[in-house]
This record gives C-alpha cells, structure tokens and sequence, in this order.
C-alpha cells in the first residue's frame, strides 16, 4: 500500500545562550526498536542569537501507517565565530505515528543547563491527498446472464499484489437494461500508486437468496480514464471466460473530474477521531496443548508462542492512535474454549473476556494484554469448532452506537486464528458478521497463525467483494483483510485501515 510523503519541521523555544555558543542546529536520526540510532536522516540550518528559532530545513519521508518510524533529534549549540560546535543543548525521541495522532504537531520539553527548551515537531501533508476524482458510470444494452429480473450494480475495483481493492460499489438499480448509476468520488493517491496496474468493473445482478449472477466484466486503466468523456472510455462487456457479450452491452463514462476538499486520514487525526483496539485469539482444540513445545500457544518464559509473536508484530504500531496512547485500553477477546458459565458449570463460548471479567474486556496497554493472553492459555479448556463471529458482532455494537452519536471513535478488530471458520454454518455466520459491520466505522484484520501447516483459505476467502449478508443485504465497503503471520513484515494488511477510514468518512460524512 502507498506510502504518504510528509515533510517534518522543527522549532526551538525558550532557549537560552552562554556567550561563546549562541547558535543552534538540530540533527534528525532514524532509530531502530532498541531505540538505537541507525542513520543521520536530516540536519537543519544554523540559526544564531534567537530564543526561538524557526528551522527553514525539512525531514521529507515516507510515513507507513503499519510502521513504527521513530527519530531522535539532538540539538547542538555552536559559536558564530568559528562556526563550531561547542556541545548539546540535550535531545528529543519522537515517533512520527504519535505526532499526526496528536494533530501533527508535537512539544517536547529538553532539560537544558540554562532551562527548559522546547522543541517542537509538526508534520505538513500535500493537499494532494485530499484530492478525489469524481467519475460516474452508465451500463448499455444488459440483460440478465439468467433470465431472473434485471437488479444490477458494479464493482469498481483494482487486483494488487497481496489483495484486491475494492475502490468503489454501485447500488442497485432495478429493472432497467440502461442503469444509470450514481457518480461518486475515488482517491487520487490510491489510482497514482496503482498507475500500472488494471482497474476492472465488475457488474452483477442481485440474485434473493443465492450468490449474484456476474453478467460481465472490463478493464480499464487511469491513463484511459484521464481522457475523458468518449469512445475511449466505452468498455464493452465480457464473459469470465473473455468472450465479448455483445457489441452494444457496454458500460461508458459519464463524467471525470478533478476535485479537491475530499476527507483524508490525516484530516481525521486533526479532527481528533481516535481509534479503539480490541484483539481476539482463536483458543481452539486445533491449537495444541500450551503445555506441548509444537502447540502455537506454547508457553515459554524466554520465546514467545505463535499466537504473541503475531500479537507484538499487529498491535504497537496501532497504540499511538488510540485515546491516552501512553496507557491505552485495548479489549483483549479470546473465542474457541470452555469458560465458567453463571452456575459455575464449563460452557463453550465464541467471544469471552480474555482477562476474566464477566462484560468488559479492557486491558492496561500491551504488558496487561500480553498478560491476559498468557494467564487465558492456562486457566481455560481449549474446544471446537472455530467461530469468531460473534467476536465481530461484539465490537460492531459499538461501531454502530458510534454512527449514532459521532463521537470521533473508529474501531479496529485483530483477529488471531490458525484456520477460521470451521464450517459451512460458521462460515455463513461471519459472512453475515462481516456484512453487518461493513456501514458502521470498523475495520477487521484476520491473522493467519501457523504458516503453512495450517489451511487459511477459509479466512482468506472473507476478503471477496462480492459477499452477501443470509438476509440479502450487500457489502457495503470493504472492511476485511487477511494476513498470514508469516508475511506480517512485509505485508500493507495494516495500512488499509487509513484507507478504509477514508472511505467510510467518504461514504458516511
């Protein structure tokens, strides 16, 4: 997924000068998770004989939302005379995640000889990510692949790498071989980092009770769709298997423009919408004993089990986003095993509090989710079969009280498991489970724990755009992805949330 180029500037108040140093230069280093320096990123001009100096120099990077991007700069103080360095006024960490967490713009006090220097720390972003393109289609001359009535909608999406990504779902118009569909609004960053690749509409026909007829499909690409209204961008329909439907089924272009007051993820940070975390770890039979060293809840005081090593990877680049980042509360679920029911008795549950509390499954930070991770494994009875819809449904009751109120809260679920539903009734469930989330402000990220000796297909499978709640509803955005752990250090799962977050405020402003 793209990077965001950001630029970082740098201020100093409040300093104070000895008569031989009466200068001040900053110099930026990027820092590992030791928090020990790797490189020398940016260095400052000197500024001379001011208390609070402006720096006209800039930190230019490449912010990854799924990274965690932390600096130290040291401010030097040096003598005009000579233009020399004559020691450090102190210095300052700083993570780039907290800094647009906290609006873009960070105030760190330095304990200097003389007093306490402020450094302050703001992140610019180009307008350019505010920028949409609006573009409206129209079908010509569909029918029905099966006879049943005319109900059809698109799906505009682009097939990456990892994933394909939805960029955009039509409604539904009904009984017309003509539909004219509603424009709508795409960000331009997105299509400029998918320059190569193919943008492909799918268009379907809305099927009751059954999964949609695909009437046909075309590509195109934003170089295409740059050349406006016309021939050009008249795409006719084909079969899955490439065969044209006919001359006259085509979907056109009816409108392209430019427009630049679209929402972005950092204009949501300024805004101050937070993000709320909950975590939820498969507890199944199929996970092995914790006790057995091939078990993927193994405990062991010095190697972390499967399960844990996913959980550091997924969660600490997320805490900086969430309100109170340096003691957050982070909702630890577990499904899968036997829990205490209200008579004391052993019951299997799909979603229960990994820290043991009846109803609420906050948690202090990661060392208190860690350690209910850890404390859940050995005091619960693993069972079958794996089921975490009702985990999904769980954060979603907050999600859609959100929608209500507009609190400025965004909910994010990592779901840890080494298989996903087990069958075809979970499955249904969760399809079910996923779909209903899907309006409200929420995004899932499944984790596959296990590698290659587990089948993860039926959680990969979860990522189709095409999925339809068991009472007909539609997908309404996409709000899922998959990850195998095995892939967590490479893999852009994480960096669709700011995405997602984009498009839910597009769609639900």
């Amino acid at each position: 997924m793209a990077a965001y180029g950001v630029e970082v500037t740098f201020a100093i108040r409040n300093a104070r000068f000895y008569a031989s140093a009466d200068g001040v230069r900053i110099r930026v280093f990027s820092l590992d998770k030791e928090m020990e320096i790797i490189e020398q990123v940016a260095e400052t001009e000197t500024v001379y004989g001011q208390s609070d100096s402006f720096f006209k120099e800039k930190l230019s990077l490449n912010f990854r939302f799924e990274k965690m991007q932390r600096f130290r700069a040291i401010i030097y103080v040096l003598n005009s005379s000579t233009n020399t360095v004559m020691g450090s006024m102190g210095t300052a960490d700083f993570d780039i995640s907290m800094m647009f967490a906290c609006g873009g713009r960070l105030s760190l006090p330095i304990t200097s000889s003389l007093s306490t220097v402020t450094l302050e720390v703001s992140g610019k972003v180009p307008e350019y990510y505010s920028q949409f393109l609006r573009l409206k289609f129209h079908g010509n001359h569909i029918h029905s692949p099966d006879g049943l009535p005319l109900q059809l909608y698109y799906i505009l999406s682009i097939p990456a790498e990892e994933r394909t990504l939805m960029l955009h779902k039509s409604e539904m118009l009904k009984d017309s071989k003509n539909p004219e569909w509603s424009d709508f609004r795409i960000p331009l960053f997105l299509l400029n980092y998918f320059n190569e690749s193919s943008i492909q509409i799918h268009v379907y026909n809305y099927t009751p009770n059954h999964d949609d007829s695909l009437v046909g499909h075309c590509t195109t690409t934003l170089t295409q769709l740059q050349q406006g209204v016309g021939h050009f961008n008249s795409y006719m329909l084909m079969e899955p298997s490439g065969k044209r439907i006919h001359e006259k089924t085509n979907v056109e272009l009816k409108e392209m423009k430019l427009e630049n007051d679209g929402p972005n993820f950092f204009k949501m940070l300024e805004n101050n919408v937070k993000l709320q975390l909950t975590t939820a770890i498969d507890l199944t039979a199929s996970n092995g004993n914790p006790v057995n060293s091939n078990s993927l809840h193994y405990i062991h005081p010095h190697q972390p089990s499967a399960y844990l090593e996913a959980l550091l990877q997924t969660t600490p680049p997320l805490l900086a986003y969430l309100p109170n980042p340096q003691n957050p509360f982070i909702g630890s679920l577990g499904f899968g095993a036997k829990v205490q029911g209200p008579g004391g008795a052993l019951q299997l549950s799909h979603c229960f509090c990994l820290n043991g509390a009846p109803t609420d499954p906050r948690v202090e930070g990661l060392a208190g989710l860690i350690s209910s991770y850890r404390q859940a494994t050995m005091g619960l009875q693993p069972f079958a079969p794996t089921d975490f819809s009702e985990v999904i449904y769980f954060v979603s009751k907050f999600a859609k009280a959100e929608t209500r109120r507009h609190v400025g809260l965004y909910f994010i679920l990592l779901i840890y498991s080494d298989g996903g539903p087990a069958n075809a009734l979970n499955m249904k469930r969760t399809i079910d489970a996923v779909v209903d989330a899907s309006a409200h402000p929420m995004s899932i990220v499944a984790v596959g724990v296990g590698g290659q000796d587990r089948d993860h297909s039926p959680m990969r499978n979860l990522e189709k755009l095409a999925l339809k709640h068991s009472d007909g509803r539609l997908l309404v955005r996409q709000n899922y992805t998959f990850i195998d752990s095995s892939e967590l250090e490479t893999s852009d799962a994480l960096a669709m949330i700011p995405v997602q977050m984009t498009q839910w405020k597009q769609m639900f402003p």
